[in-house]
């Protein structure tokens, strides 16, 4: 999820099942100063997250939850807690440990996602509406793009021919 949406680790243990829209492929995200955004998920996505709610239920409450050392939802008052941001840090901790990968963490996701928007063609200002960066100037600074990518779309640009003088 981290990947696919480009989410903030807090924003991500703050979802509810109710903020999942699965027709839309959609999730509604609370971000800073709680603004609200939808974000989209691809279709493999979709398809993992199914797999996650065949294991989590369909009661209401927090989408990712905890799970128990005896292999059980973390509950309150019957409904899955949610997952915290220092909890999914922990989680991409301990996987990759286990995998034998380097170390990384969940903003590490959100930067690569940025970075494949952008390297997929897809324009600054949808890329920041995604992620809920305030300003522009944010999300440039993932731009990773090497110049000449820079000098291409420069070259795709065609002049105006002069109009001959009467």
């Amino acid at each position: 999820m981290l990947y696919s949406t480009g989410c903030r680790r807090a924003e991500l243990g703050g979802l509810s099942l109710a903020d999942y829209d699965p027709g839309a492929r959609s999730l509604r995200v609370r971000g800073k100063r709680d603004k609200e955004r939808l974000v989209y998920l691809t279709a493999d996505a979709i398809g993992l997250v199914e797999r996650w709610l065949a294991v989590r239920g369909t009661a209401p409450g927090a989408l990712f939850s905890p799970i128990s050392t005896a292999g059980r939802l973390r509950m309150r008052d019957g409904r899955p807690v949610g997952l915290t941001g220092q909890g999914i840090s922990d989680i991409l901790t301990r996987r990759f440990g286990a995998a034998g990968a380097a170390r990384r963490t969940p903003h590490d996701f959100r930067r690569t996602f940025i970075g494949e928007l952008l390297d997929a063609g897809v324009d600054l200002a949808t890329a920041q509406a995604l992620v809920g960066h305030a300003s522009p100037a944010t999300t440039a600074r993932y731009d990773r793009r090497p110049e000449r990518t820079r000098r291409e779309a420069v070259d795709r640009l065609n002049l105006p021919k002069p109009r001959p003088l009467a």
